[in-house]
């Protein structure tokens, strides 16, 4: 990290910085719990998509408003912003990011394998599998106690296979991003990879002016090990104070 650039950025880009991580805390205190719900509760192989049949009572999105929200205002974010919604409103992107202060300094991954990249959308087809084709199984039971964990622990002693099987996949490429920088967010999430083909054409976002010189001090400094408006931006502005060209902009995207 010695080659970054140290110098005090604007207040500009000061305030930008606050105001992510402020996004990025008030949005893990309101989806955090579902996305635990979803991850080890959720009794459904793909999670976050049925959640008004799921009897699962306690989980946020059981409540119609909420999860009807959310999916407007991912739809809404991903086609203004591309992938701002990994960047800024996902707890799994928060848990990336702050992995990452390990992962920087162990990159095992080459960049000759960056065409693990397309891993996500086999992850997303197969998702899309999942739904449609087996129509969406129940593989787990619906615990019903009041706490949390005493639920993880009783839904993880009497789920199916495939349950265990999808649950351990997810959590073991989360502590993967200990050494590989942004595994999940880069290579597996499905959800990433629906945001990513939208990022393409995205009306808004972080991108390269023509005065970039390819010095790689943005692709240092990101969390996912990309460059602007590249494969897996997710326009958090971390790239933009870095930058010794001044070339990295926060706008609309020239056509």
């Amino acid at each position: 990290m010695s080659d970054v650039i140290t110098a005090r950025p604007s207040k500009r880009l000061r305030v930008l910085w606050a105001v992510n991580r402020t996004v990025q805390l008030i949005s893990l205190w309101f989806l955090g719990e579902w996305s635990l719900y979803g991850l080890f509760r959720c009794p459904f192989v793909v999670p976050f998509v049925s959640c008004q049949n799921c009897p699962v009572m306690t989980c946020p999105g059981r409540v119609a408003n909420f999860f009807w929200g959310f999916w407007g205002i991912w739809l809404a974010v991903g086609i203004l912003f591309g992938r701002a919604f990994c960047g800024w409103m996902c707890p799994g992107g928060s848990l990336t990011r702050v992995f990452s202060v390990i992962s920087r300094r162990a990159k095992l991954l080459p960049q000759s394998l960056m065409t693990l990249n397309n891993g996500k959308y086999l992850m997303l087809l197969l998702a899309i599998w999942v739904y449609f084709v087996l129509n969406q199984p129940r593989v787990n039971l619906p615990i019903r106690v009041g706490e949390f964990w005493p639920s993880v622990s009783l839904t993880m002693q009497h789920a199916f296979p495939m349950w265990e099987l999808r649950t351990g996949i997810v959590v073991l490429l989360f502590l993967l991003s200990l050494v590989v920088m942004g595994v999940w967010c880069r290579f597996a999430c499905p959800m990433g990879g629906v945001l990513e083909l939208v990022r393409k054409v995205a009306l808004f976002g972080v991108h390269k002016s023509s005065k970039c010189n390819d010095c790689d001090k943005c692709r240092r400094a990101c969390y996912l090990d990309t460059r602007p408006d590249e494969a897996n931006c997710t326009n958090c502005g971390d790239c933009v104070p870095v930058c010794p060209q001044k070339c990295i902009v926060l706008g609309r995207k020239p056509l």
